[in-house]
């Protein structure tokens, strides 16, 4: 009797788990982890976040405070706040130990001209810029004149030279963590590097048996060839064997006369944006948003870059009027959370070109940008999860041949329109999942993944999709797998269930 009062107890706190609809993808991957090795169909995306998700964003209660009133601005008057809070950026890049630019609640005022070459630098690590909040009573910085092109924000280190440090030796499988090398005589435990490798041999190997089009002409010739830029932690070395932190997403096979490479990682590390009300004045401007029109409407008022930027962070920030809000390019365990997009229709939203590891969670893009969240040329293992498109707003997969990206537990969005020139084509490599993704269109639509004969807007290797469901009828050609159509899956979110499913085991 008391057994069986216990399992009523553990039936009724798991929610029935039994009557779940747990697809054969996720067997496969936990029953793999838990209990085997080899490499599963699914990448493993728990690898993503600060500190890949290891770790909290801290509070940095210690670090100095620069408030920018102290040097200078002025909150809720006519004047232009730029120098001041270029005083007070250079005062926390000044002190050893770095420090919190502080904004307390008011409207700051930037851009008193349309200099695109005058913008807000952050080079060095240990940077914050913080807020009062970013809603009703916060704090705001409003851009108020166009700066095509130029993002006002920019994390990026002072110098960013590339060395060669090691050659891969041998053949490895995706999924792995250990990788030879033929001289790891100036490789350290500790050390981020980059595995690079281009050329077309390796290109064809990797998408067929599918046939390339001759128009993606940046696959071709003697330069030419899919881009790798996997950025990796060394966790150990034994003698010319190299252990990675985080897993490999890419096959690395021999290719006479190309080598893949280990390359050194320059970047800033625990940086941050938090608690701010970013706008533009695009909302002023006496033209709706007209993708590619010209420089203002593709980037007239734009917010943040980060370039080379490790174990940082965005979150809890708000966007408003804007062409283009975040650009990310070789960014690497970043978390941008809790972030909200509203306003005036504009051109990019989140765009996380190369790099390894970008989360992007818990955000509402509200149809506010042509582009929602996405990645493109070289990024590997993005994960958008949790996260809310408007009816018809478009993922983001800019050409390039990005792979192993997952958009995860999506409430809306389509991506028939996907982005990128014509010779940077396929849009996706191999790997891209959707997984539980709640489609929102207006209208049906047939998909075929793959075309040669004419330029498709979503060309994508062999797409996984588990869990899809749609408003409207859409219909697959070209997919790689699709399980579970039309139903809900468990686990809700893959990546919790993977970061789960890795911290639980001790990895």
């Amino acid at each position: 009797m008391k057994s069986n009062l216990v399992f009523l107890m553990l039936f009724i706190l798991t929610g029935n788990v039994f009557s779940q609809n747990i697809p054969p993808l996720w067997t496969e991957y936990e029953e793999l982890r838990r209990f085997g090795s080899g490499s599963a169909t699914l990448p493993d995306f728990s690898y993503a976040g600060y500190h890949f998700s290891e770790k909290e964003i801290p509070s940095l209660s210690e670090r100095a405070v620069f408030d920018v009133t102290d040097y200078g601005a002025v909150p809720d008057d006519a004047e232009f706040d730029d120098v001041a809070i270029k005083k007070a950026i250079s005062a926390a890049l000044a002190t050893k130990d770095g420090g919190i630019v502080f904004f307390p609640p008011g409207k700051f005022l930037i851009a008193p001209d349309e200099d695109r070459d005058s913008y807000f630098l952050i080079n060095q690590s240990n940077i914050l810029l913080k807020g009062s909040g970013s809603g009703v009573g916060g704090t705001e910085i409003h851009q108020v004149n166009m700066r095509i092109g130029s993002r006002q924000f920019r994390f990026e280190p002072k110098e960013n030279k590339t060395e060669k440090l090691a050659v891969a030796n041998g053949t490895v499988q995706r999924e792995s963590f250990i990788i030879e090398v033929v001289d790891a005589s100036k490789l350290r435990v500790g050390q981020d590097v980059i595995l690079t490798h281009k050329s077309e041999e390796y290109t064809k190997n990797y998408f067929a048996p599918r046939e390339l089009s001759a128009a993606w002409d940046r696959l071709f010739g003697s330069t030419g060839g899919m881009q790798i830029k996997e950025i990796h932690t060394i966790e150990e070395i034994n003698g010319t064997t190299v252990r990675f932190k985080n897993p490999l997403h890419i096959d690395v096979i021999p290719v006479e006369g190309y080598d893949f490479e280990l390359n050194s990682y320059n970047s800033i590390e625990e940086c941050g944006i938090e608690d701010i009300l970013f706008s533009g004045s695009w909302d002023s401007y006496p033209e709706e948003f007209v993708h590619h029109k010209d420089g203002i409407h593709d980037g007239g008022w734009v917010a943040i870059h980060m370039g080379n930027a490790k174990n940082s962070w965005i979150r809890n920030c708000a966007f408003t009027n804007l062409n283009e809000v975040i650009n990310i390019r070789n960014g690497y365990q970043l978390s941008l959370t809790g972030l909200n997009f509203y306003g005036k229709k504009g051109h990019t939203s989140i765009h996380a070109r190369s790099g390894y590891g970008v989360l992007i969670k818990d955000c509402d893009f509200n149809g506010a940008h042509h582009h929602g969240p996405g990645t493109g040329y070289g990024g590997v293992g993005t994960v958008v999860t949790q996260c809310k498109l408007g009816e018809d707003q478009i993922i983001d997969s800019h050409s390039g041949q990005p792979y192993a990206t997952l958009f995860d537990a999506i409430d809306g969005g389509v991506f028939y329109n996907l982005g990128g020139p014509l010779p940077g084509l396929p849009h996706h490599g191999k790997y891209l999942v959707f997984w539980n993704f709640n489609y929102r269109s207006d209208r049906d639509f047939h998909y075929d993944f793959w075309s040669v004969e004419k330029r498709r807007n979503y060309t994508i290797a062999d797409p996984i999709f588990v869990g899809f469901r749609a408003n409207r009828t859409i219909t697959f050609e070209n997919v790689g797998i699709d399980q579970s159509r039309g139903e809900e899956v468990f686990p809700k979110s893959l990546f919790e269930a993977q970061l789960e499913l890795r911290l639980r085991s001790g990895n």
